[in-house]
């Protein structure tokens, strides 16, 4: 039996079961397939008869297959849905906001590719999604052209959410063009907007045009076409406004446009276009404000048009705050007036943008005294965390690469000394901070002066500190080394008495006797009184010399380190990767048996 008799004796009897379903459209698309007539080149009229035939004797058992699949899918369950459901199941399934911020996994092109698919379920099904307004209102310059306006055109009168993509620039700027010309007479009902670089002397006129139905807005502008003079943000009237990421875009800064804010991230902004004072009246004006972020700008330090600096500003609903790469001086002007005592990210990056003298226990103290319990609680939450000790510089995180979305704070504060930040480093870990949470310190000091000495001492008091991992340099090393050897020398108490780990990059460089001195004493030679302290892990970082490569220097130091081994209170040595601890076999080239072997 061939297709077509296959295809008739199916089409008489219909589908019975659910694989008689999946059979009987097989059995469609090949006998449709081989319907398919390629046409020779060029065609001869006997040829272009023949078709003509086949088509006329074709057509009657088309129409029939397709009334038979019409009829098998208006019997099944999904097609027994009420209409006016079907609506609101393809808006649960694919929410169409979720899909206009230029992800790569839920672009406008799944979405349309969903909607097609979903309109193949029945005619019902197509007719419910074609005919729903809401549906269609994602324009996309990634899409094609001809998509572009059968949403627009189904799209009705509903809001629609624009996307302006970056790649559509360039030598298909073009592109860009014919796709504003179609979304921009409809600005009116634009709801969502992400423009990416787009041609400004397009887009002016609208950006200063009141944007009734507006909530979400994001700008990317290029440096070299910043406008010269303010920019009337739509008109002063967004009333649905909720969320604003800007970049360069000079504004009059008009805190009503921002009132019902939720989201606020501005960008790249000059000195001239933003400052302090500003920033404070757009979150006096943004109760509900969730989201506060500033970065890589040269914020102002002007207060000029901030609340007064006695009332501080009550953000309830603000979950993350973020200044990252902004002049500390400026964020001394921010910070204190900010009350949000339900946040949970705080990431605060900061660097010196004047000359003036920085009091550095006035900033810890005025700025970040109020976030106390916002940081004990987070360092409670995480197991971990990581100071970083520079020269005249720390930076201090607290997050986890597993749930990088969790709770988690980075400070860095530049031009400030330890004998300034650690005391304040110290009060943190007495008010109740876990016992069991551990401090992994990072020295790269370059030298240690009175003050930093004074610092690192009260540093060495703090059992929380776990590992202490150091660049070696002479001076600072020594400094250290120093400390950690003298055991019951400061305020009567053990130096770094929870320490475990103690990683020394820069391996081949440290001076072995001085690291073995320090382990003697504060472990105790053999056969005298034995301090009671934690045993240690020594964690040597590469590049080590091969004992069998190196010369008379080299063999030295290999034999220091074997002493070092063999010293009470050291537990192991790992030479290896700083960046871990576990699987780093303590391996050393024997140039005696010419294998690889562990002497440890």
């Amino acid at each position: 039996m061939n297709v077509q008799e296959r295809l008739e004796s199916a089409t008489t009897i219909g589908p019975t079961n659910k694989l008689d379903h999946v059979a009987f459209y097989q059995l469609c698309a090949e006998y449709l397939n081989q319907s398919s007539l390629a046409l020779g080149n060029p065609p001869t009229q006997e040829s272009i008869t023949a078709l003509k035939d086949k088509v006329l004797s074709v057509e009657p058992s088309n129409a029939k297959i397709l009334t038979t699949i019409d009829q098998w899918n208006t019997t099944q369950p999904i097609s027994q849905l009420p209409p006016e459901l079907i609506p609101h199941i393809v808006a649960l399934g694919f929410p169409i906001a979720d899909y206009s911020g230029g992800s790569s996994e839920r672009s406008p092109r799944h979405y349309m590719g969903a909607l097609a698919s979903l309109s193949i379920i029945s005619r019902m099904w197509r007719n419910a999604i074609i005919g729903t307004p809401s549906l269609w209102g994602l324009l996309s310059s990634s899409l094609p052209s001809h998509i572009n306006r059968i949403s627009l055109q189904r799209s009705g009168n509903c809001n629609l959410m624009v996307e302006l993509c970056p790649w559509t620039h360039g030598s298909v700027a073009s592109r860009a063009n014919e796709f504003l010309d179609m979304a921009l007479p409809h600005w009116d009902r634009w709801s969502h907007a992400s423009l990416w670089f787009p041609p400004l002397d397009r887009i002016m006129t609208h950006l200063s045009t009141v944007a009734p139905s507006l909530e979400v807005f994001y700008l990317w502008v290029y440096p070299d076409e910043i406008p010269d003079s303010p920019i009337n943000l739509f008109g002063g009237y967004a009333p649905r406004l909720q969320n604003i990421l800007a970049t360069r875009l000079p504004m009059v800064w008009d805190s009503e446009v921002f009132r019902g804010l939720q989201r606020l991230k501005l960008d790249s902004f000059e000195n001239e276009l933003i400052s302090a004072g500003h920033i404070l009246a757009l979150l006096a004006a943004s109760p509900l404000l969730e989201w506060f972020n500033i970065e890589d700008s040269d914020v102002g330090l002007s207060l000029l048009g901030s609340p007064p600096a006695q009332i501080p500003i009550q953000l309830p609903n603000l979950k993350i705050i973020g200044l990252d790469n902004i002049g500390i001086e400026a964020i001394g002007n921010i910070l204190p007036f900010i009350r949000a005592p339900n946040c949970e990210v705080f990431w605060v990056k900061g660097y010196r943008q004047t000359d003036n003298p920085f009091d550095a226990t006035d900033f810890l103290n005025r700025s970040l005294g109020h976030f106390d319990a916002l940081l004990r609680f987070t360092l409670d939450f995480h197991e971990s965390s990581q100071l970083t000790l520079l020269q005249g510089r720390i930076e201090w995180v607290c997050k986890s690469p597993l749930t990088p979305d969790a709770r988690r704070f980075k400070i860095r504060i530049p031009d400030i000394k330890m004998n300034s930040s650690i005391p304040w480093i110290s009060h943190l870990f007495g008010q109740g901070v876990d016992p069991a949470h551990r401090l992994r310190v990072f020295s790269r000091l370059v030298e240690v002066d009175a003050e930093s000495l004074t610092g690192l001492r009260g540093l060495a008091l703090l059992p929380n500190v776990q590992t202490l991992r150091m660049e070696y340099a002479q001076q600072a090393a020594e400094h250290i080394l120093g400390l950690l050897g003298g055991a019951n020398e400061i305020a009567q108490s053990p130096a770094f008495p929870g320490l475990e780990v103690l990683m020394l990059e820069r391996a081949s460089t440290w001076p072995f006797p001085v690291l073995e001195s320090m382990l003697m004493r504060r472990y105790g030679e053999p056969g005298r009184g034995v301090t009671e302290m934690r045993p240690i892990r020594i964690v040597l970082a590469p590049p080590f010399a091969n004992p069998l490569s190196g010369g008379r220097e080299t063999r030295l130091q290999f034999e220091h380190l074997v002493r070092v081994r063999t010293l009470r209170g050291v537990e192991s040595v790992t030479l290896g990767s700083p960046f871990g601890l576990e699987g780093m076999p303590a391996c050393i080239y024997d140039d005696a048996s010419g294998e690889y072997c562990n002497p440890f």
